[in-house]
């Protein structure tokens, strides 16, 4: 093997070995980054929700969502069931995503927000609008 062949080979191995590198390095930062926009998303979405929950404060009242029947009527009540049907999607969004990590960071907002809906999400009617694995998730909560 000449001097020149030698140089050669060596060179398009280290070219090989630095794409692969390359490769690996995409990949890493791209699954980093796709981690870290969920996380910006979730918190848009959940601001928008909390935001509602201003306007509408007995919608985060957890002494009127239990009785929500008893205690929203008429619009209101189309109202507060639209208002939980989004809520318990959000939950949903994050349990779909099966990431320890969302899931560490968003439980304790999921844990609230089950309190405050979970007797919607108990009502028969609601049951077909979920998934079951999801639907028997939320009744754990």
């Amino acid at each position: 093997m000449s001097n020149t062949e030698f140089w050669g080979i060596l060179m398009d191995s280290l070219s090989t070995i630095l794409g692969a590198v390359a490769i690996f390095l995409y990949i890493f930062f791209w699954i980093k980054d796709k981690t870290s926009s969920n996380y910006d998303v979730f918190d848009a979405i959940y601001l928008d929700l909390l935001k509602t929950g201003m306007d509408k404060a007995s919608f985060r009242d957890i002494n009127k969502t239990s009785n929500y029947k008893l205690y929203f009527e008429e619009e209101e009540l189309i109202q507060y069931e639209i208002y939980a049907y989004i809520s318990w999607n959000f939950v949903e969004t994050i349990f779909d995503k099966s990431d320890d990590d969302l899931l560490a960071t968003w439980g304790p907002a999921i844990k609230y927000e089950a309190s405050l809906h979970k007797e919607w999400m108990k009502d028969p009617l609601n049951k077909s609008k979920f998934k079951s694995s999801f639907y028997e998730f939320a009744l754990t909560l």
